[in-house]
């Protein structure tokens, strides 16, 4: 009843998006036609070759930058599910839908503009590298209508239920799994602002904390996988009643909202620390108490080394 019950309030999108790499596997006989004796390579059992490019990276970064944005929108509303799919609150499908739309547009633009300049771009990489690779270059080239059929952006939404038919089918753990994976999400995303927005400031504004309320949005739709999410949406905007929004955030409020993405959103779903547990823990330099993350010091924000 559970599964289902979760399964009825999420909608299941899965990203199909194909990347040509501009890259081919590099062949013993293209090193020998270039004088390398190949007698004295490994063996494959112990090192393989790798591969040779036939054009620049920066010419294939626009579809990485886009199928990074994808999975970026996919993950501020949801969260992974089953691999290579993300549960997305119901509500908020339509939404994502309408900016992956977008997205799959960018993308086709961008796709026509690289067919148009394919061959041009191949020429300039093959002008870059020295005369003798050349031949190994073109040698491997793919034909336009080949690049044309290994790009592409698709994706889809599914409503999810089990098979009646199936008893053992894997899909009661997968949406077990699914809190858990959600604070692992929470976890990476608290960390590196920690340590990106907070470590070595003496203040910071309220503008700097909007990535604390995109997590809170994302727990606010997610809310169905646990109630424990609820508990930690009420700390945030605890937190957030009591700092100023139109003064500078330091002492006293800095370490209070510094120790909500340091301490407990970075730590979200974790087990956390008794009393007993604190006497344990040893801090670098002088002793600090838990709760404090500014040092009394400097005022500043010192780092924390997470137990991965």
């Amino acid at each position: 009843m559970k599964t289902q019950n979760i399964l009825d309030q999420m909608i299941l999108v899965v990203l199909n998006i194909s990347l040509w790499q501009g890259r081919k596997a590099l062949q013993m006989n293209d090193l020998a036609l270039n004088g390398i004796d190949v007698d004295k390579l490994p063996p494959e059992s112990l090192a393989t070759l790798g591969s040779k490019r036939i054009i620049s990276p920066d010419a294939l970064k626009p579809f990485v930058a886009l199928k990074r944005t994808a999975k970026r929108f996919c993950l501020k509303s949801g969260v992974r599910f089953g691999g290579d799919g993300y549960a997305i609150p119901r509500e908020q499908a339509e939404a994502l839908s309408q900016e992956l739309n977008k997205i799959k547009s960018e993308f086709e633009v961008a796709k026509t503009n690289f067919l148009s300049i394919y061959e041009d771009e191949v020429e300039k990489w093959i002008a870059s590298n020295q005369p003798e690779w050349s031949p190994i270059i073109r040698a491997a080239v793919d034909t336009p209508n080949h690049i044309k059929k290994a790009i592409s952006f698709n994706y889809a939404a599914f409503d999810v239920k089990a098979p009646a038919n199936i008893a053992e089918n894997g899909l009661e753990e997968e949406v077990n799994n699914l809190f858990g994976q959600l604070c692992h999400e929470v976890r990476l995303v608290a960390r590196r602002v920690f340590e990106k927005t907070f470590v070595g400031k003496q203040e910071v504004t309220f503008k700097a904390l909007s990535p604390i309320m995109t997590i809170r949005e994302k727990l606010v739709g997610l809310q169905f996988l646990d109630q424990s999410i609820t508990d930690t949406i009420q700390i945030i905007d605890d937190t957030f009643s009591i700092i100023p929004a139109d003064t500078a955030i330091k002492g006293t409020d800095l370490n209070m909202v510094a120790g909500l993405v340091g301490r407990q959103l970075a730590n979200m779903g974790r087990p956390v620390a008794t009393d007993a547990d604190e006497e344990d823990l040893e801090f670098p330099g002088e002793d600090q108490a838990l709760d404090e993350i500014v040092s009394q010091d400097t005022g500043k924000v010192v780092p924390i080394t997470w137990d991965f």
